[in-house]
């Protein structure tokens, strides 16, 4: 019986180590505290974060699902991030249409292909259609870093355009799937034709393809960008596995979205640290117990 009282003790002591074990993750509401200065992200609002129209209402629906009571404690409107998101609008997603070009504002430009809109009031993270450029988030591709900058600079320009296309509006990860125009020019093409479009994915037919396709094999014609002889060598060298460039469309499902790519740094290692220290502490205890007895 002794020894069963014991046990339990060490499992009550392990537990608020290993429950504190995994800061960061999202609540229910779709966010998370920021545990350097305990500012609250709302990444992805849920159908229960909605329903707050002002961030005096986000903060009694934080203090009653979050479980982070240090950062609750303290936790006042100024110190929530909407993260481009606006509350009080229900979003309605049936409001965009396949086929229809839709006037976009830059929010939040993420990588080669990847970027944050808003559109008829609502923010949508978007992947572009069709190409695929090296990585730059997670892990950095050779001419990753290049794509972003190309994409970025042109998304700053303005007068962006959406235009949806295919047979689906949002792919698994609901990131909503768009051709970009900025102006008169379709920014697939000019990745492609620059040399930073390394592959194709495929989440239907669409309409610009053989622009695209031309411009990418243009571009390897030429050698622009990553398929130049400079760049060949410089990603050999680098030891980064590129996916062969067949030309055949490939069904991207390996990437999930760059938003939830965004964990924060001081998660990295910490629940094996905590589990380690909580069996030690346990066997500790359990050791003077059987001393003292």
């Amino acid at each position: 019986m002794t020894r069963m009282v014991m046990l339990l003790f060490c499992l009550l002591l392990m537990f608020p180590i290993s429950a504190f074990a995994h800061p960061g993750e999202l609540d229910e509401l779709g966010g998370h505290f920021r545990n350097g200065d305990c500012v609250y992200l709302l990444h992805e609002p849920t159908a229960l974060a909605k329903q707050a129209k002002t961030k005096q209402e986000l903060v009694r629906l934080i203090q009653q699902y979050n479980g982070n009571e240090k950062c609750k404690r303290n936790l006042t409107p100024d110190r929530i991030d909407l993260d481009g998101h606006t509350l009080g609008k229900k979003e309605d997603r049936s409001t965009l249409r396949l086929g229809r070009t839709y006037p976009a504002e830059l929010v939040e430009c993420i990588d080669g292909d990847t970027a944050k809109f808003r559109v008829n009031g609502h923010v949508y993270t978007t992947r572009f259609l069709f190409i695929d450029t090296p990585e730059s988030t997670i892990q950095v591709e050779p001419y990753g870093k290049e794509a972003s900058r190309f994409t970025c600079s042109r998304l700053h320009q303005g007068n962006i355009t959406l235009e949806t296309d295919g047979d689906a509006l949002f792919d698994k990860y609901q990131r909503l799937l768009a051709w970009v125009w900025v102006g008169k020019r379709l920014l697939q093409e000019d990745l492609a034709k620059a040399g930073l479009v390394e592959d194709f994915y495929d989440y239907g037919t669409y309409k610009y393809e053989s622009r695209v396709r031309k411009a990418y094999e243009e571009a390897k014609r030429t050698g622009a960008g990553m398929y130049g002889r400079h760049a060949a060598g410089e990603r050999e060298g680098a030891g980064t596995e590129m996916r062969p460039q067949t030309g055949e469309k490939r069904a991207k499902t390996d990437h999930p979205p760059a938003l939830e790519n965004k964990t924060p740094p001081e998660r990295s290692g910490r629940p094996v640290l905590y589990t380690l220290l909580g069996l030690a502490a346990a066997a500790a205890l359990y050791g003077l117990i059987r001393q003292l007895k």
